[in-house]
């Protein structure tokens, strides 16, 4: 039976030559002119298969293996530069040579060739029961032009008006980013999951009823331990005797019976498991924790024990709450900044493929200029165009696959992790208000709290009586933060649609480069999605932050508060903020105070906008709705010193009023109802 295997390292300058490599595992001699030598490896006993595939941008002379390969090594000037990456994979012994050279070919095109990748495949076949191929892959990008492209990027810092930020001297502030993902753990990942469906296609194909996975026993949620995969002549020499009724006495034979057995006891050891009782306080952290982990593990369900044993294969050692959050984090980063903007540009990218057809069968032809279209080349430069929107549309879905799979598996165990977290933080301090006791906001916080108690540092443990009130401020923390970032996201997708409009008027004006018109009308189109996802975004974390403000201010009339409601998310954001940090060094500020700092904040923006409105990309956002224009200064509303001023005299009026009154039944039941309302936004959850 088949065994899985994809495995990737890098070949290093340092310590490697990537002619010499290439010369072993093609059988090949090849001149190295690094080396000026001539690499040569004893015949093998079969000789391998080797080919070469190549990007269509990238130069023919790629599929020369020596020069190929010493163009590699003259091209990567440092010492121990990365000359090529290795990708080892096993091949299914069920399918036959032909169909397990077409799988390679396959999985190599679609996963690294089009992907921009220089594949130089081997596939050897010395070992009858072990074929596998080895991959070597150029780890620099081609230009379009078909010279090297590079590894990393400058990626600039922009301040709040869209410009690039610079330093002391007047240069601009950078960081360097990878050109590519080839290097991303995610990638990886990714590359294993599609073979193991690659394989498993084929064998349907091939009616051969197994199929295999990428994951390992641990990370499927199996209890077992593997077994040894024998040599071929061990396994034929055992299958003999069992045909005689004699038992082999191979080391690795009478292993793998010793392997058996012991699953077998696993598996009755977990049907006899019983954990402790919930009832039963241990006196310290460690203690709690396990006790919460055994107790919430046991009731995870099937998708549940399988995301918790995959996260574990994933993170080894460093399986803990901290390291799942921070992985999600990072999941999430990827998603949004990679997969969401090329899954919208494919979405983009078909709407104008659409709306130029149709407007060139009506003979609409200002409308097929628009788009990068002209109606005496239409034909071909469509097709051009739809080919290369069905391999973004491939490309997205695997990708989002890939995603899917793997947040899928992150989220369910941060919300397990999670769950352990306040369980323990709740059992040690169980006089903390209701809805602290399972709100996601505040379960870093806890986190933090459990490790410093097992640290024993003082410093970061809170009193009972100050338990609530760090709560409070965390969950504020969180709240302020991702209305920030929304704010942020916005206004900078904004800025950049401004500058992107301008720039296709202009090219359409000019009518010469069909390219560029195409390009800039995807790319501003695809911005413009963008900035309508990141405003749905906005619009609930804007509702939390509704929800938040009347539990802060619960003095506050009714009609003050709905009025607080129609201020931008931001200017949310800033008198929250300022009521956090108030409320850590003296007592907790009034909302009238809050108002007030907002009010200070509403000022520079206003002046930030009035300096926007003499550049160019400007008078595009003054063509678009009144609610597009604003996103570049207020995103998500608008605001205005009037506006704040009123609110401010009727929060000093309402505050000489409720001095001295006690909260009414009424007030009582509308609290009630903004817990259950914070529950059905998400703050709240249960497993």
């Amino acid at each position: 039976m088949s065994y899985f295997r994809l495995q990737a390292n890098i070949i290093s300058k340092k310590t490697q030559s990537a002619v010499a490599s290439a010369s072993y595992r093609s059988g090949e001699d090849l001149y190295s002119e690094r080396d000026e030598e001539m690499k040569s490896y004893q015949q093998r006993e079969v000789a391998p298969v080797s080919f070469i595939l190549k990007p269509d941008h990238a130069p023919e002379w790629t599929l020369e293996r020596e020069k190929l390969w010493n163009e590699v090594e003259k091209i990567e000037k440092a010492w121990n530069a990365q000359l090529a990456r290795e990708v080892l994979i096993a091949l299914p012994i069920e399918l036959p040579e032909d169909a397990q050279q077409e799988l390679v070919q396959s999985f190599v095109q679609e996963e690294f060739v089009e992907e921009g990748m220089v594949a130089d495949v081997a596939i050897h076949r010395d070992k009858e029961h072990n074929p596998h191929a080895h991959i070597m892959l150029t780890v620099r990008p081609f230009n379009e032009d078909g010279t090297w492209g590079q590894k990393k990027t400058r990626q600039y810092e922009f301040d709040q008006n869209g410009d690039i930020l610079r330093d002391e001297k007047g240069e601009k502030i950078f960081q360097t980013v990878p050109s590519t993902d080839w290097n991303e753990r995610e990638t990886l990942v990714k590359w294993r999951m599609h073979y193991a469906d690659a394989i498993n296609e084929s064998f349907k194909e091939h009616g051969i009823d197994q199929t295999v996975s990428a994951l390992s026993f641990e990370a499927q949620g199996l209890d077992q331990i593997a077994e040894v995969r024998l040599e071929r002549n061990e396994y034929q020499y055992m299958k003999r005797l069992e045909e005689k009724g004699i038992e082999a006495q191979t080391f690795y034979h009478q292993l793998n019976q010793e392997i058996r057995k012991k699953n077998a006891e696993i598996a009755q050891l977990n049907d006899k498991i019983v954990f402790l009782s919930a009832k039963q306080k241990q006196a310290d952290v460690q203690r709690i924790l396990h006790r919460h982990t055994s107790e919430v593990t046991a009731q995870l369900n099937e998708d549940y024990e399988k995301s918790w044993h995959f996260m574990q294969g994933r993170l080894k050692e460093n399986f803990s709450f901290d390291a799942v959050h921070d992985q999600l984090q990072g999941l999430y980063r990827w998603e949004e900044r990679k997969v969401e903007p090329r899954q919208v540009e494919a979405q983009i990218t078909h709407a104008i493929l659409n709306a130029s057809h149709k407007a060139y069968q009506e003979h609409n032809f200002s409308v097929v200029k628009q788009q990068g279209f002209t109606s005496s080349d239409f034909r071909s430069l469509f097709t051009e165009r739809l080919d290369a929107f069905e391999a973004l549309t491939e490309s997205v879905e695997k990708d989002q696959q890939t995603v899917d799979q793997v947040v899928a598996h992150a989220e369910r165990t941060y919300r397990a992790q999670s769950l352990i977290v306040h369980n323990a933080f709740n059992e040690l301090f169980p006089d903390i208000e209701e809805r602290f006791a399972h709100n996601d906001r505040t379960v870093a916080y806890k986190s933090n709290v459990l490790t410093a108690i097992q640290t024993n540092d003082l410093s970061a443990i809170p009193s009972t009586h100050e338990v609530n009130q760090h709560l409070q401020l965390q969950e504020l923390k969180k709240a302020c933060e991702q209305g920030e970032k929304a704010s942020e996201q916005i206004r900078i997708q904004a800025l950049i649609r401004n500058k992107l409009g301008s720039e296709k008027e202009q090219l359409v004006k000019d009518g010469t480069d069909l390219k560029a018109i195409y390009e800039t009308s995807v790319k501003l189109n695809t911005t413009q999605q963008l900035i309508e996802r990141y405003e749905a975004k906005a619009k609930h974390i804007e509702q939390e932050l509704n929800a938040l403000i009347r539990e802060t201010f619960p003095q506050a009339k009714e009609k003050l508060l709905k009025d607080v409601e129609q201020l931008p998310l931001e200017m949310k954001t800033t008198l929250l903020k300022h009521y956090m940090q108030q409320n850590k060094q003296t007592k907790a500020p009034t909302l009238k105070a809050c108002l007030q700092v907002a009010k200070k904040e509403q000022s520079k923006q206003a002046m930030a906008h009035h300096a926007y409105q003499a550049k160019p990309e400007a008078r595009f956002a003054e063509r678009l709705g009144s609610q597009q224009k604003s996103l570049s200064h207020f995103p998500t509303g608008r605001a205005s010193t009037e506006l704040i001023e009123q609110l401010i005299d009727q929060a000093e009026r309402d505050q000489h009023q409720k001095q001295h009154e006690t909260p009414s039944p009424t007030k009582l039941r509308r609290k009630s109802k903004d817990k259950q309302l914070r529950r059905e936004l998400g703050l709240e959850f249960e497993l």
